[in-house]
């Protein structure tokens, strides 16, 4: 039988996860545990009070999950003092995503972006038939609020503005979003990508829910996760403040049960955990951080400024670097489909994991003058 799919799709490729399932070593090159530092996961695991709540939800694990997500909606919405209505949560933020893009898009409409920068806003607007605008980023690694303005036709939709931007790193600061916001035209719907947002400690880095979701409420999206320094990344929980008339229409196009109980009551519990443990996470990534870029000038490779829990470093040729250190148990990103094929994208990991990795790279072409 010959099936008719949608051309949008014949345009895609997987997204990849940059994980064991490319693992390119055997057990003779095997060289000790592997290190995953390609998916800009959490150093830690899920925070005391979520791991006790999965422990004791796990029972009801025969039972459907809450439908429409009230609890978890209503924690969310007392935890940043916004009306439940503007809650909506699915399965990570590449889901909100996903959702926005089937209540927003049409073929023909466009997208714009920086980049490279996350993959989902190339690949969410291509399964509706839109055309993904991609601009590039500034010299530091943030987007440039005002190309991406030049950019805009009557036929944009969404314009997303990640902060801190991955791979990069890089922020936009309080004033740029705040210029970028108010020159938006209205037919465009402003999506501020936040997944990043607990690891920054910069002064001049804004809480976009805090600070804009009120002024803006007729239109601003803004995205969370519980993936990255809450450590629930294979449970699959996010969310989205936005108005609630997008909420609705949303939830209506949800896949029933897309968020399962577990992801529902863990991250429920993370809201509630005390807010030193949360400090603690950021504090170590930051120490962290800094020891890794500092390895990576020892060793004459550069790297962008980040406020983030990665850095994006030029290597050269990147899918060869990769290859190279994957030979030796160690995953990163390679950042040659994301537009900088010079580039490889780092997990701030824990000091061995780090301390793995500087070894690793010393040990591939970049050690020997080769890179």
């Amino acid at each position: 039988m010959t099936f008719h799919i949608r051309p949008a799709l014949t345009q895609l490729s997987r997204y990849g996860a940059g994980g064991v399932a490319v693992l390119r070593r055997t057990p003779e090159s095997a060289t000790g545990p592997l290190i995953q530092l390609a998916q800009n996961e959490g150093s830690y695991g899920p925070l005391p009070l979520a791991q006790q709540a999965v422990e004791a939800a796990i029972a009801a694990g025969n039972r459907y999950p809450e439908g429409n997500y009230a609890t978890l909606r209503r924690a969310v919405a007392a935890h940043h003092d916004i009306p439940e209505e503007r809650i909506f949560v699915a399965g990570g933020t590449t889901a909100v995503m996903h959702h926005l893009s089937l209540c927003l898009l049409e073929p023909g409409d466009e997208v714009v972006f920086g980049r490279p920068s996350f993959l989902a806003y190339h690949l969410e607007t291509l399964k509706r038939g839109a055309t993904p605008v991609g601009v590039p980023l500034t010299p530091d690694g943030s987007f440039d609020t005002e190309a991406l303005l030049r950019a805009i036709t009557p036929r944009t939709k969404i314009a997303y503005l990640a902060n801190p931007n991955n791979p990069s790193g890089g922020m936009l600061t309080r004033d740029e979003i705040s210029t970028f916001l108010d020159a938006l035209p209205s037919h465009v719907v402003p999506v501020l990508d936040e997944a990043y947002f607990e690891y920054v400690d910069h002064p001049d880095y804004p809480d976009g829910i805090a600070e804009y979701a009120a002024p803006h409420a007729h239109r601003l999206v803004v995205l969370r996760t519980f993936s990255k320094i809450y450590g629930l990344a294979g449970l699959r929980v996010g969310y989205a403040v936005m108005p609630p008339g997008l909420v609705q229409a949303a939830m209506s196009a949800q896949v029933p049960f897309e968020v399962n109980t577990l992801g529902l009551v863990a991250a429920k519990a993370s809201l509630a955990a005390p807010a030193h443990e949360i400090a603690h996470r950021r504090h170590e990534t930051i120490i962290h951080r800094g020891l890794l870029a500092d390895a990576l000038t020892a060793l004459g490779v550069p790297s962008l400024p980040s406020v983030g829990n990665f850095l994006q470093a030029r290597v050269g040729n990147a899918d060869d670097i990769a290859a190279e250190l994957e030979l030796q148990g160690i995953l990163v990103r390679s950042l040659a489909t994301w537009g900088a094929p010079d580039s490889i994208r780092i997990t701030v990991g824990t000091r061995e994991e780090i301390d793995r990795f500087v070894t690793a790279l010393a040990h591939t072409s970049i050690g020997s003058g080769g890179g």
